[in-house]
């Protein structure tokens, strides 16, 4: 990501979600940040940290908060599992790479219908001239390289929108909403937190998922955690040796 010989961040929710990447970690020690464990090692050549920082926005910013006062690194990666929306073209087992993270449920549900914070006048994060209100864009050459990356490696990937949210959609509607409002392919649960603290600390970050499921009406059954998880790793693992510099 950048001429560093500081670690690369990985961080993901659970440990289902890096177990395999924790497995391949080389020459790995314990850590702890902000009071939560993690690993530091080498990942095919890559000295990274690996970090499940807990489910959600709060989780998530406080473990990348806390990694980042306690070390320099080169990047962030933020990863896991996540639902495709209608119309992403996104398959069960297939890789999301995020072109941007959304908030999608930071404003006001008003009768009239949902307000961004850039409605209300009241930018998420501000610094000099820029103001980031739901959105946080992902620097697009750094998102190109990796997506590049991921289709050299063989892997199925799409690239777009993803919606940070605090309440899943469970329902086809919902999904549907949430899609065409922010014109979306996937939505998880941390990664507008994660390209938030990353913005403030200006730290290169990306965001990917393996897809676990379509947003409809819930159905657990269709689900594919692990599979998804797994698939997840896998192109951690090609963005890892891809982003970070030779030694």
């Amino acid at each position: 990501m950048t001429e560093s010989t500081a670690p690369l961040a990985l961080v993901c929710s659970v440990p289902l979600e890096c177990e395999r990447l924790r497995a391949a970690l080389e020459d790995v020690e314990d850590v702890l940040v902000g009071r939560k464990p993690g690993w530091a090692g080498r990942l095919d050549g890559s000295d990274v940290v690996l970090l499940p920082g807990g489910m959600g926005k709060t989780n998530a910013a406080h473990a990348l908060t806390a990694l980042l006062e306690a070390q320099a690194v080169s990047g962030v990666i933020g990863f896991g599992i996540g639902g495709a929306y209608p119309g992403s073209g996104l398959e069960i087992g297939s890789i999301a790479l995020a072109t941007s993270a959304v908030y999608g449920d930071e404003g006001v549900e008003a009768p009239g219908g949902w307000i961004s914070t850039e409605a209300i006048g009241i930018p998420l994060w501000q610094a000099g001239e820029t103001r980031r209100f739901n959105e946080f864009p992902l620097d697009a050459a750094l998102v190109e390289s990796a997506r590049a990356a991921l289709e050299r490696a063989g892997m199925d990937v799409r690239t777009g929108p993803f919606v940070t949210v605090s309440a899943c959609s469970g329902t086809s509607v919902l999904g549907q909403e949430r899609a065409a409002r922010f014109g979306a392919v996937c939505e998880g649960m941390e990664g507008a937190a994660l390209a938030h603290v990353a913005a403030v600390y200006q730290v290169p970050f990306l965001e990917l998922r393996g897809i676990s499921n379509h947003v409809e009406d819930r159905d657990m059954s269709r689900w594919r955690i692990r599979e998804a998880a797994e698939a997840a790793q896998a192109a951690v693992r090609v963005m890892a040796r891809a982003l970070t510099p030779p030694r």
